[in-house]
């Protein structure tokens, strides 16, 4: 199985990563393979990290950075709705 790391990290300072098992070489411009060494690092850290290569363009090391925080989800409307119920209930002494 062969594993490739996108060179250009995306806005969030992210990497794609995409592996193939019967691939033996990189398959995608703007790619670079993944040595075997490396391979749990890169997917351990998901793509979040600094990239290292030698002359030739070959990755050397990856340096893990932090991954960004994802924002809480928006209530679903039925949480919404629970939610107004709850209020008016206690504003009015009911109980549920």
């Amino acid at each position: 199985m062969l594993t490739i790391i996108e060179l250009a990290a995306r806005e969030d300072g992210g990497h794609g990563l995409q592996s193939q098992s019967h691939r033996t070489q990189c398959w995608l411009e703007g790619w670079v393979a993944v040595p075997e060494e490396l391979e749990q690092a890169a997917w351990a850290c998901g793509g979040y990290c600094e990239l290292t290569l030698d002359g030739t363009g070959a990755l050397t090391a990856l340096t893990p950075t932090q991954r960004p925080t994802q924002p809480e989800p928006e209530p679903t409307l039925e949480e919404k709705l629970r939610a107004d119920v709850d209020f008016l209930a206690a504003m009015t002494g009911v109980e549920l």
